[in-house]
């Protein structure tokens, strides 16, 4: 992961990001990224398994079961 590092930054900001960090119970880091992100990453507005069938919307299936197993988990003796 990339780093980077925020010089000058307003005091008010500063405040501000502390502040919200604290409502959240979360980091200052962690928020200002989100705050970043949000910003800076096109939204697509798509869930996982929306992005997910849209990556693989022109693939070619022909002879692929994708039914799902209905078998019942049995979880592993570990005795």
């Amino acid at each position: 992961m990339s780093q980077i590092l925020v010089r000058q930054l307003a005091p008010e900001a500063h405040r501000a990001l502390k502040a919200r960090a604290h409502k959240l119970h979360r980091s200052a880091e962690s928020v200002a990224r989100e705050i970043l992100e949000s910003y800076l990453l096109p939204d697509s507005g798509l869930g996982f398994g929306d992005r997910m069938a849209a990556f693989w919307s022109d693939a070619d299936l022909t002879g692929i079961d994708l039914e799902r197993d209905k078998t019942p988990y049995e979880p592993i003796d570990l005795k």
